[in-house]
């Protein structure tokens, strides 16, 4: 059989092909099952497949006629020399899981059994007439503004591919509408801007908020450099909503609603202390040598809420057990959860988190769970001053804080700014149990603030209310 030409992978495609696998499975070159997966590995790999007709070949070679056809191994073999047995599965796996290609089955004609392969995804294919994957003559092709189609801004791993010659179900007939290659997220064009009409269920709430509205390129691309979803792990499946076929539905139908499963309210942890308030809105809480007026901080809210915000850890779950603060639950992981260990700790948290898995909670601290928002002082002068702090709602005491800097660094930078990573046993469980509290609350003062210049009258103060309020052997926290 003659030798198939391969056409070279262009150099745009090659590299987000090596990018979005280092996003998504590990940071290239690394080694999968003894086999070094390298960037080159994977550029001779996809100008194999492109080659076909169908960008589809069987991992081994298949009998067809007379003859017999090679599969991805023998590709492979005559491209890179030696034996490319083990190579082919490996490879074909990582591609897959990478959102570049999908399962395949080849029929063996002298066996009359199907055969595994890989089909590469119509994104990530070229041809000679191609040139560069964003090129073109139209207004959305070619610009500068089109650097937004090497990354989908919904799930920040797979390319948004033009899709000509078909209509979305239920939207106005279009040229073309764009398709993420990896999650399904559907874009159509109207004039400059594009609108979304179709996303994947992903743990990012925030981006059901901005179904079907339409804004430009770079606005798609500013809003989703906001703050990045984390992506999912591999094999760490996410559905999809489709929109209907027309061959088979006569009437648009709704997309079905996406609901998340509300958490129950959790009670409000603290001492029970009815603290006088006065006309003004002063909190007077009373200590051994004199009562203590509190102020409610003012406080302006940067986002909405953001629910599963642990989701978003991007660090590996190998990497979080070294730490001493999961030596207790460490040997679980290593014996029944050992695939799991190379993968992100967000995702896998999640994962767990959507099979009742009652591990996932061992690696979160308390309140990581919780839902959460980013705040800040609103008050400049208030921000600015330095005393006590004190978390005092629903009638209940629930944190007693000297604060020796302003305000804001321990409002703004800690309360009010909760990360992934914060959420777990190593993190801060102080902050995420505030932070819930004030979102939770966020209709009713929470966070109530003294002012004190003197840092040894600080100290006092907090020792002071401390020993009333809190180490009361009647009450506890």
């Amino acid at each position: 059989m003659a030798a198939s030409p391969f056409l070279p992978v262009p150099k745009n495609i090659h590299t987000l092909a090596c990018e979005t696998i280092s996003r998504r499975i590990e940071r290239l070159p690394f080694t999968r099952k003894g086999i070094r997966i390298t960037e080159g590995l994977v550029g001779v790999t996809l100008e194999c497949l492109n080659t076909e007709v169908l960008r589809t070949l069987p991992l081994r070679a298949v009998s067809r006629g007379t003859g017999t056809f090679p599969g991805l191994a023998e590709c492979l073999r005559d491209r890179l020399g030696d034996d490319q047995e083990e190579t082919a599965p490996v490879i074909a796996e990582i591609l897959m899981s990478a959102g570049l290609a999908e399962p395949a089955e080849v029929l063996d004609a002298a066996t009359h059994t199907q055969i595994r392969g890989v089909r590469l995804l119509s994104p990530w294919t070229w041809h000679i007439g191609s040139g560069n994957v964003l090129s073109g003559s139209d207004p959305y092709s070619g610009g500068e503004t089109d650097a937004w189609l090497a990354r989908c801004p919904v799930c920040k791993t797979g390319i948004l591919g033009r899709v000509t010659g078909k209509r979305l179900f239920g939207t106005p007939p279009t040229d073309f509408y764009l398709d993420c290659s990896h999650c399904g997220a559907k874009f159509i064009p109207e004039k400059d801007r594009f609108r979304l009409v179709s996303i994947a269920r992903i743990a990012d709430p925030r981006w059901r908020q901005y179904l079907n509205s339409c804004r430009k390129p770079d606005e798609w691309s500013a809003l989703a450099g906001e703050d990045a979803p984390a992506r999912p792990a591999p094999r760490i499946a996410t559905s999809r909503y489709r929109m209907a076929s027309p061959k088979k539905v006569k009437t648009p139908l709704p997309q079905p609603p996406v609901h998340r499963q509300e958490k129950p309210a959790r009670p409000v942890e603290g001492v029970p202390v009815t603290f006088s308030t006065l006309r003004d809105g002063t909190l007077a809480v009373t200590g051994t040598a004199k009562t203590l007026y509190f102020r409610p901080a003012s406080l302006r809210f940067l986002r909405g809420v953001r629910h599963d915000l642990f989701s978003h850890a991007e660090r590996t779950l190998q990497d979080a057990l070294e730490g001493q603060a999961f030596a207790e639950i460490k040997p679980l992981f290593v014996q029944d959860y050992l695939h799991y260990l190379p993968l992100r700790l967000g995702p896998v948290t999640e994962e767990l988190r959507r099979k009742n898995d009652p591990l996932y909670r061992k690696l979160l601290n308390r309140f990581g769970d919780e839902d959460f928002s980013s705040f800040a002082m609103e008050d400049e002068e208030q921000a600015h001053r330095k005393g006590l702090i004190i978390v005092y709602v629903q009638g209940k005491l629930c944190h007693v804080d000297g604060c020796h800097a302003a305000f804001a660094d321990l409002v703004d930078r800690s309360f009010g700014n909760i990360t992934a990573d914060r959420c777990y046993r190593d993190g801060d469980e102080t902050a995420c149990r505030i932070n819930s509290l004030v979102t939770t609350f966020r209709g009713t003062p929470v966070i109530w603030l003294h002012e004190l210049s003197d840092d040894n009258a600080i100290d006092a103060a907090v020792s002071d209310l401390r020993g009333r309020y809190l180490k009361d052997p009647a009450i506890s926290l």
